[in-house]
């Protein structure tokens, strides 16, 4: 099997000139290729949003996104059919108007948040996870899983590896066993993703 560094998180998400501080852990080759499609529509997508407008991302679409449109047609025709008008309304009911929205795919923004933890997860206990670890991961946009998950903030802390303007995150375990976990990732400041992790069957009986 061919292996191969992984960027924890990809380093196209970062404008350049790039921090000298990122981090690689070991990956399939194979596996990490076939994420690359996942982590392009990733960074397509949410600089559609809130994420676009802030400093790093105003660079990222400088340096990086106008020409991965005009290389990537696929991804280009994508982006533009799940571009739809929509009527905003605010939590009072105020009116807002039609604007342009984005319909996104969220299980494959969920894919790329997973893929990120296993990494964190090497980069934080020096082992890999199982390939059968038990993760389930919610992109957090709506009013109700903000407050589900603040109950939880307490039990976390701050990561070992963040960038404060691109990536941070926080973590919490269980004493003794680390394939149970809670992260909460937060990329370029606006958009939350929260990740939980249970040891799969084979790892159950020598996890606790």
């Amino acid at each position: 099997m061919s292996v191969t560094a992984d960027h924890v998180p990809p380093k196209a998400f970062f404008p350049r000139p790039r921090p000298s501080n990122l981090k690689t852990v070991p990956a399939c080759f194979a596996c990490n290729n076939a994420a690359g499609r996942d982590e392009e529509y990733f960074l397509a997508a949410l600089m559609f949003s809130d994420a676009g407008v802030t400093e790093p991302g105003k660079k990222l679409w400088n340096q990086k996104l106008q020409r991965m449109y005009a290389k990537n047609l696929g991804l280009r025709r994508h982006i533009g059919s799940a571009l739809q008008a929509v009527q905003l309304t605010t939590p009072a009911g105020i009116h807002l108007g039609r604007r342009m929205a984005l319909s996104i795919q969220e299980p494959r923004l969920e894919a790329v948040a997973t893929k990120i933890v296993r990494g964190l997860h090497f980069l934080e206990t020096g082992s890999a996870a199982p390939a059968d670890w038990d993760v389930m991961c919610l992109f957090v946009r709506e009013r109700r899983h903000v407050e589900a998950v603040a109950q939880y903030n307490h039990m976390l802390n701050p990561g070992a590896h963040s960038w404060p303007q691109i990536f941070q995150y926080r973590r919490g375990a269980v004493p003794g066993q680390p394939l149970k976990s809670m992260w909460l990732l937060w990329f370029w400041r606006t958009h939350i993703f929260w990740i939980t992790t249970q040891p799969g069957s084979s790892d159950a009986s020598n996890d606790g």
